[in-house]
């Protein structure tokens, strides 16, 4: 695919170095995750309970709390997995993490902490991940305006 006569090839990359003062830096890339289905084949999201209507109209009860328990471990698990496979091109050799278990993904966070790393570098860690897998409206302001400063050059 071209846009503009320029070849569009592969995902979004977030690259984020942390800096080691003993040993070498630690680079970590984050890419987009192109299809967020993969997580499908894992998690189903939960669904809430139904009551039936008389006339046969179904009420969905998003405010069960059992209902609101499952969608907040779901959306954990699910934020794991967009964790750990944007880090997939990091080459992390996981020990606890087993990419066809769910119930392990959430381990990365303890791996992370016991490698050494301060929680503050593992939320550096995720925001990569999320950042490649997201816009947020400065970062369209700023390629907007350089467009556009490239624009009036021309």
């Amino acid at each position: 695919m071209k846009i503009n006569g320029r070849e569009i090839n592969g995902p979004n990359r977030v690259t984020l170095v942390l800096p080691r003062e003993q040993e070498e830096d630690i680079a970590i890339v984050a890419t987009a995750i192109p299809d967020m289905s993969g997580v499908d084949k894992y998690l189903t999201p939960p669904k809430p309970p139904a009551n039936q209507k008389p006339g046969g109209a179904v009420e969905y009860n998003f405010q069960d709390a059992g209902y609101i328990q499952q969608l907040a471990a779901y959306n954990v698990q699910k934020i794991a997995w967009i964790v750990l496979e944007s880090l997939k091109g990091s080459d992390i050799e996981w020990e606890t993490v087993e990419e066809e278990n769910p119930s392990t993904w959430v381990n990365y966070q303890k791996e992370m902490q016991a490698a050494g790393f301060s929680e503050i570098e593992i939320n550096r860690v995720c925001n990569a991940c999320m950042e490649a897998n997201a816009l947020d409206e400065s970062k369209l302001e700023a390629a907007r305006q350089s467009f556009l400063r490239g624009q009036a050059a021309q």
